[in-house]
C-alpha cells in the first residue's frame, strides 16, 4: 500500500502538469498564428486594393480580367481562417465588421463595372475609387483591433500560465510534506529490524522537501522497501525534469512574446522609408535613391539573418550602419552620428537587433524633440570579460522622475499596449533571457542634457557570466 501510494502521488502531478502546459501552449500557439496572419492580411492591405482598382479605372486592367475580385476573394480567404481561429466574442465581432467592410468595398466594385460598361465619364470612377480608399482604411483599422485584441488574450494567458505554476508549486510543497508524515507515520508501526533503511528513506524525503533534489538512496536489504526507495529516486529526477521543463517553457513562451510585438515594428519602419525613397525619386536624386535602397536592403538582410538570433558584433554594427544611413537621408542635416567600435571585439558574438532600437530610440525620443541639430554616439569596447555598448544622444533627456517611470516600465512592462516604448524593453527582455541576466542595461540620462543607454554582455562561451 505504500508503495501505491507514493507512486500515484508522485506520477498524478506529473501527468497532470503535462496535460494542462500542452493545451495552454496549444491555445497559446492559436493566437500568436492569428496575429501572424492578420499582420500578414493588413500589411499590404490598402496599397493593394487601391493599386488594383486604380488600374482598372485608368484602364490597365481591364474590369473583365476579374483580379480585382481574385483579391476580395483572397481577403475572405484570409476572414475564413481568422473567423476559425477567433478566440473571443469579440474578436469574431471584429472579423464580422470586417466581413461586412469587405462586402461594401465589394458594392462599390460592381459599381465601378458598371459605369464602365456604360461608358460614365471617369471621374464618377475617381470618386468611387475614393470611397473604396476610405473602405480599405476602414478594413485595415479593423484589423489592426483584432490584432490588439489577440495580443491581449495572450499576455493574459501568459499570466494565467503563471498563476497555475505558482499553485502547482504549492500543491507539490503539501504532496511532499504528506508523503513525509505518511512514511513517519509507518515508521513507528515497522518492526526495529527495518528502522536503519527507513530512516535513511526518511532523510532523502526531507532533504527533497528543502529542495535537494540531488540526493538518491541505495536500494535496502530487504525486498519490501525495494519498490519505496525506487520510487523516491524517481520522484526527484522527475521533479528535476518538471522544473527545467516549466522553466524552458517560460522562457520559450517570453521570448515568442518578444518576437511576435517586434515584428508588429518592422512594417512601420519600411513605411516611412519607402516614402523617403519615393520622395528622392520624385526629386530626381537617383543617387540617394540607390544608396537609401541599398541601406534599406541591408537593413532588412542583417534583420532576418536567416531566422538565427546570433550574429557577430560585425554585423551587428553594419546594422546600425544601416539604420542611421537611412535615418540620415530622412533628418539630412538635422542628425549626425559617429560610430566607433573596438576592432578585438568585431568578430565576437552576440543576440542580433541589440543596439538598432537603442538608436532609434535616441532619434526619436531625445533628437527629435530637440527640435535642433543632433548628435548620437555609438561605442563598443571591452571590458575585461564583458563587451560593453554606449549609445549617447545630446537630445531633450528626461527628468528624474520620467527616467525613475522608465526604470520602473522596464521591470513592469504593460505586453498589452506593445507600442507604449516597446523597444527599449524589448532589448532589456531579450537580454535577460538569452544572457540570464537582470544587469545588463543602464539608462542614466539628465532634462536637456541628453541620454545614455549602456549594455554589458558577456563575452563568447561565458553567456549568463
Amino acid at each position: 500500500m505504500t508503495n501505491v501510494v507514493i507512486i500515484v502521488a508522485t506520477l498524478a502531478p506529473f501527468l497532470f502538469n503535462t496535460l494542462y502546459y500542452n493545451i495552454v501552449l496549444n491555445q497559446y500557439g492559436r493566437i500568436i498564428e492569428n496575429v501572424y496572419s492578420a499582420n500578414s492580411l493588413s500589411s499590404g492591405l490598402k496599397g493593394e486594393i487601391y493599386t488594383t482598382m486604380w488600374n482598372i479605372v485608368t484602364g490597365k486592367t481591364e474590369f473583365a480580367d476579374d483580379t480585382q475580385y481574385e483579391l476580395i476573394s483572397r481577403i475572405k480567404g484570409s476572414l475564413d481562417l481568422l473567423e476559425g481561429n477567433a478566440n473571443s466574442e469579440d474578436n469574431s465581432y471584429l472579423i464580422m465588421v470586417a466581413r461586412n467592410t469587405v462586402e461594401t468595398m465589394e458594392g462599390y466594385v460592381a459599381k465601378i463595372g458598371d459605369n464602365i460598361a456604360a461608358e460614365r465619364p471617369v471621374s464618377e470612377n475617381e470618386g468611387i475609387l475614393a470611397e473604396i480608399s476610405s473602405v480599405s482604411d476602414l478594413l485595415y483599422d479593423v484589423i489592426q483591433k483584432f490584432v490588439a485584441a489577440e495580443m491581449v488574450l495572450a499576455h493574459e494567458q501568459n499570466a494565467a500560465l503563471k498563476r497555475s505554476m505558482e499553485l502547482m508549486t504549492l500543491v507539490q510543497t503539501v504532496l511532499f510534506a504528506s508523503i513525509l508524515l505518511f512514511l513517519m507515520r509507518n515508521y513507528r508501526q515497522l518492526n526495529r529490524s527495518i528502522n536503519d533503511p527507513i530512516y535513511r528513506l526518511k532523510t532523502m524525503a526531507s532533504r527533497i522537501a528543502q529542495g535537494d533534489l540531488g540526493i538518491r538512496v541505495e536500494k535496502p536489504e530487504i525486498s519490501e522497501l525495494d519498490e519505496l526507495t525506487d520510487s523516491l529516486n524517481t520522484m526527484a529526477e522527475k521533479l528535476i525534469e518538471l522544473i527545467e521543463q516549466n522553466v524552458q517553457k517560460q522562457r520559450n513562451l517570453q521570448k515568442a512574446e518578444m518576437r511576435a510585438l517586434q515584428a508588429q515594428i518592422a512594417p512601420h519602419f519600411m513605411y516611412n522609408t519607402l516614402g523617403t525613397i519615393l520622395s528622392l525619386a520624385e526629386e530626381g536624386q537617383t543617387e540617394d535613391v540607390v544608396t537609401t535602397t541599398l541601406a534599406l536592403s541591408s537593413f532588412f538582410r542583417l534583420s532576418l539573418n536567416k531566422g538565427r538570433d546570433w550574429v557577430t558584433v560585425a554585423e551587428e554594427k553594419s546594422h546600425v550602419e544601416s539604420y542611421l544611413a537611412i535615418q540620415k537621408m530622412r533628418y539630412g542635416a538635422i542628425l549626425d552620428y559617429r560610430i566607433e567600435f573596438a576592432e578585438e571585439i568585431l568578430c565576437e558574438s552576440m543576440l542580433k537587433l541589440l543596439l538598432q532600437p537603442l538608436v532609434e530610440n535616441a532619434i526619436y525620443h531625445g533628437i527629435k524633440k530637440k527640435r535642433r541639430r543632433g548628435f548620437i554616439s555609438l561605442t563598443g569596447t571591452r571590458e575585461g570579460a564583458f563587451m560593453v555598448f554606449t549609445v549617447r544622444d545630446d537630445g531633450r533627456g528626461m527628468s528624474d522622475e520620467e527616467l525613475g517611470k522608465l526604470r520602473e516600465n522596464l521591470n513592469h512592462y504593460d505586453v498589452s499596449n506593445p507600442l507604449s516604448g516597446f523597444g527599449l524593453y524589448n532589448v532589456f527582455k531579450r537580454i535577460q533571457l538569452y544572457y540570464e541576466t537582470d544587469r545588463g542595461l543602464t539608462v542614466e540620462s539628465a532634462l536637456d542634457r541628453g541620454c545614455t543607454v549602456t549594455i554589458r554582455l558577456p563575452l563568447s562561451g561565458l553567456k549568463g557570466a
